[in-house]
């Protein structure tokens, strides 16, 4: 059986909003999103878990995209999402899970920085740009 996620992707003309995770010795950031939840659409959960994983209250903006995780056995639903900016606060499940060896922290970074921050899957670090409407070309 496939399970299904839904992604929210928060992003400003330099930044984007990731969760910062280090995970058994591994550091890594991925975009707020998480499981669908019974009853629930794939655009009520991305709103939902951009609340319990950062504190901020979204509205969906546009879909971006489905994408198959084949590896992970789920589908995986993209959302541009608009939010209020104010500070971030970590909630829900993942303030409850967290440890010295399994921890999260929503953060604002840089979009040129996210191959140094390790975005995964790694395949976003494509699409953001177009998804996001940042300038790919670079300065000569």
């Amino acid at each position: 059986m496939t399970s299904r996620r839904a992604v929210a992707v928060l992003a400003t003309d330099d930044e984007i909003l990731v969760i910062r995770r280090r995970r058994d010795g591994e550091q890594y950031a991925v975009l707020p999103g998480g499981g669908i939840e019974q009853g629930e659409t794939p655009e009520e959960a991305a709103v939902r878990e951009l609340s319990e994983e950062t504190g901020l209250l979204g509205t969906v903006v546009a879909t971006l995209g489905k994408r198959s995780a084949l590896a992970a056995g789920r589908e995986e639903f993209y959302f541009l999402v608009s939010a209020p900016q104010c500070s971030l606060a970590l909630g829900g499940p993942e303030a409850e899970r967290q440890t010295a060896d399994n921890q999260y922290k929503p953060a604002w970074v840089d979009h040129d920085a996210l191959d140094a921050e390790g975005l995964q899957p790694a395949e976003l670090r494509e699409l953001l740009p177009r998804w996001c409407g940042w300038s790919t070309v670079e300065s000569v």
